[in-house]
């Protein structure tokens, strides 16, 4: 793998300030996707997905930003 991972402070309070099962379900998801390369998790709820695209844009955002993948 060539393209580091960012995930900052504001990703890690989002995650922190959701309720445990929220915060399992959508951390578990992110996890599965960025580091093992699954595809995007069926298994969340309605609010878990919406919660997990956010998250994740900022990961990818934050990520790409990193690598010099955008100005």
């Amino acid at each position: 793998m060539n393209r580091a991972i960012v995930i900052t402070p504001h990703v890690i309070n989002t995650l922190r300030s959701l309720p445990f099962e929220e915060r399992m379900s959508v951390t578990s998801a992110l996890a599965g996707e960025l580091l093992l390369g699954t595809g995007p998790c069926d298994d969340l709820e309605p609010m878990e997905t919406m919660i997990y695209q956010i998250i994740r844009f900022y990961v990818n955002q934050a990520s790409a930003r990193y690598n010099g993948e955008v100005g």
